[in-house]
């Protein structure tokens, strides 16, 4: 049975990830209202990315030292007030700012959550129970541009203040549960010191980090170079007039992928979840791209599914790899490498720019065969602390 607590967390990671639904939604008409340029508006969508995603390792680490359940209220109401301030702010300045604000919450919030997501749960269905965590966040992103285009729809700007209500409504729920979430803190943190103590930390673990933050690394430049290229290439291409349906379809079929790739590692490893993933985007990717008909949206619908099944996987993959420290390793399979992403697509809108989108979304496709590289070069992480190195388990050398 799935501990209520990870319920509760997900729904607050669910709130807190509605801002990478709404932040592009509100562009435009922030845009429009303070006359940006387009550099501006990537400035602002990298502020956000930097601040939400690349610096959540800063608060896993801080996270380790020191605990700090009160992130997560704190990152509910920043996340949401932070967007609120967008549409009151009259400058590029106090816009940046603002944006940064409400990154800063996002990123507060999935070291703690996720830590006591991963504390919360039964060894034996880690997987499962992250997964339970991370559909939050996917469903998060799905919904937030339909919050936004409910709450632009009373009074366009002048009703944003309207997306603090989630983050709010949030904030008190955890409030109320801050006293129980310390508890759990406190109890589990001494169990993963006594365990640390009586395991040595063999080297190895570093040199697999690496290489799963590059797998996720890969991954997320699949998904975020077809979710932002998919809206140009397929009119221009493929004759899809209103592709925004194929982007839907891709980021739905996330959270169902979300939800069975977690099982999927519980029984057969971590590992060969991250394979199955990467096999099946090899080769769907590219009939995607240039098949025609019904099997547009059937292969959109696969590739999203297959993809972020392993969502939830790597993050468990992550705290195994590193048990001493669950903030860092936190913050690094969900916040580090996921932004990553957005380095991606700059570069491959480079790519696109000197040598046409279509050859970008041929080396897209390519991308998965890293991938496959990558997880067959991971140990395969079937309990929690226990790391394959040499053909043993840490929990043999001890």
């Amino acid at each position: 049975m799935i501990n209520p607590y990870l319920w509760i967390l997900s729904i607050g990671h669910l709130i807190v990830d509605l801002g990478q639904g709404v932040l592009p939604i509100l562009m435009p008409l922030l845009a429009q209202n303070l006359q940006l340029s387009y550099f501006q508006v990537g400035t602002v969508v990298l502020a956000f990315t930097f601040s939400s995603a690349i610096i959540q390792p800063v608060f896993g680490v801080l996270s380790d030292r020191i605990s700090m359940p009160w992130l997560m209220p704190l990152g509910l109401f920043l996340s949401g007030f932070g967007l609120a301030l967008t549409g009151m702010v009259k400058s590029y300045e106090l816009l940046l700012l603002a944006v940064l604000l409400s990154g800063i919450g996002v990123a507060g919030y999935h070291p703690e959550g996720s830590k006591v997501a991963h504390f919360v749960s039964e060894e034996s269905k880690a997987g499962s129970s992250m997964a339970v965590f991370s559909v939050g966040g996917n469903l998060g992103f799905g919904l937030g541009p339909m919050l936004a285009i409910f709450i632009l729809s009373f009074n366009g700007l002048g009703s944003i203040q309207g997306v603090m209500i989630p983050g709010v409504l949030g904030a008190l729920v955890f409030m109320v549960l801050l006293p129980r979430f310390k508890k759990i803190l406190a109890k589990e943190m001494f169990k993963q010191k006594k365990i640390i103590e009586e395991t040595a930390i063999r080297s190895g673990r570093k040199g697999n980090l690496i290489l799963l933050i590059l797998y996720i690394t890969v991954r997320s430049w699949i998904h975020s170079g077809l979710v932002f290229f998919i809206p140009f290439y397929f009119p221009s291409f493929k004759g899809i007039a209103e592709p925004e349906y194929l982007v839907s379809t891709f980021l739905i079929a996330g959270v169902v992928g979300t939800i069975l790739g977690g099982p999927f590692a519980d029984r057969f490893g971590g590992r060969n979840g991250l394979l199955a993933s990467m096999v099946i985007c090899l080769f769907t990717v590219y009939p995607f791209l240039h098949f025609n008909g019904i099997w547009v949206p059937v292969l959109a619908f696969i590739v999203g599914a297959s993809l972020i099944s392993t969502f939830s996987v790597t993050v468990v993959f992550g705290q195994r790899l590193l048990p001493h420290n669950i903030g860092l390793a936190s913050g690094l399979t969900l916040g580090f490498g996921i932004g990553m992403g957005s380095i991606g697509v700059t570069l491959f809108g480079i790519i696109a720019d000197h040598m046409g989108l279509p050859i970008t979304m041929t080396l897209i496709s390519l991308l998965p065969v890293l991938g496959i590289i990558l997880a067959f070069t991971l140990p395969d992480v079937r309990a929690r602390g226990s790391v394959p190195i040499l053909g043993k388990t840490l929990q043999q050398q001890a």
